[in-house]
């Protein structure tokens, strides 16, 4: 299957993991609802490119081309009446959600007057405008827990077995956490360092929290469930894809930085790579972290492939 049908057919499979795993909107059932459900909705439909779910699908599909997973998708999978609607058979499916539902939480907190203060999102009113502040605050709340509902459930543990569930949960925590995540939002809200060394070792650490240990969770939750050895028994595999994950990661941010400046979007005095590196030198260092990453992806042999594409896809703009 070549990358643009790959990259389609991935997307209408999360999405569709989307919908079963958020709760209805049913407004017979009341304010909750029309309220909270709507907004929880409302955050993550229509999506964006779903990128973390492809780099979850791309990073499984190159493990389980080397070392197929013995309890993969064809164990049998129990029924729990108490368990989430089904995400599918497709072990990549339940994490490739999670790691969207905590990036779509990302996106409405981000975007609240206490943040960034953002009015639109995607060219439509973000959740806060459209729904108020407390239901925003609220919706951004209920996706990251709905993320941990779906690694936690009995239907996924069943899949790949409780040790790799489990791991799949510390990934995404650490990532979304203060080590993670929520550490690089806190570094953004702070007043920029003046001195050069300084702003240049502040800025590519909160980047790299912010954006990239997002991005390098589910390039390894993938690695995970598609059947990585854990421990020393697949070392070099396990740090070819956290090699990936940290270097398409921060390239990614770089990107967003150059297509900020380039629109003149970017916030007069915020720390960027743009604004510590200059716009040349960010696009240089943009060109070096895209290499790097295709170099980790080509030791996968023909099961990178989809790590490739999405390279030169989202970093390069070539197909």
């Amino acid at each position: 299957m070549k990358g643009d049908s790959w990259l389609s057919q991935v997307t209408a499979e999360v999405n569709s993991a989307l919908d079963r795993a958020l709760p209805p909107v049913i407004p017979s059932q009341g304010p909750l609802s029309s309220g909270l459900h709507s907004a929880m909705r409302y955050s993550v439909f229509p999506g964006g490119k779903r990128l973390r779910p492809a780099l979850v699908y791309a990073a499984s599909e190159a493990v389980r081309g080397v070392a197929p997973l013995a309890t993969g998708a064809e164990r049998r999978i129990s029924v729990n009446p108490d368990s989430l609607s089904r995400l599918g058979a497709n072990a990549a499916a339940w994490p490739a959600a999670a790691v969207e539902l905590v990036h779509c939480y990302s996106l409405v907190h981000d975007d609240m007057p206490c943040m960034d203060d953002d009015d639109f999102r995607r060219g439509a009113p973000s959740c806060h405008r459209a729904f108020g502040e407390a239901l925003g605050l609220l919706a951004g709340d209920a996706l990251l827990t709905l993320a941990f509902q779906v690694l936690s459930d009995p239907c996924f543990v069943d899949l790949v077995g409780a040790d790799r569930a489990c791991a799949c949960v510390r990934e995404l925590s650490v990532a979304a956490g203060a080590l993670g995540m929520a550490g690089g939002q806190a570094l953004d809200i702070l007043p920029p360092p003046s001195c050069g060394a300084d702003a240049e070792k502040t800025m590519t650490k909160m980047e790299t929290l912010k954006t990239g240990k997002l991005i390098q969770c589910a390039v390894v939750m993938g690695g995970i469930i598609g059947g990585l050895a854990p421990g020393d028994a697949d070392l070099k595999r396990t740090s070819a894809l956290a090699r990936f994950g940290r270097d398409f990661g921060l390239a990614f941010q770089i990107r967003d930085d150059l297509e900020d400046a380039e629109s003149q979007d970017e916030e007069a005095g915020r720390l960027t790579s743009v604004s510590v590196w200059g716009k040349d030198a960010a696009a240089a260092r943009l060109g070096c972290l895209a290499g790097s990453a295709r170099d980790a992806a080509t030791g996968f042999g023909e099961p990178g492939d989809r790590m490739l594409y999405l390279v030169d896809l989202v970093l390069c703009n070539r197909r």
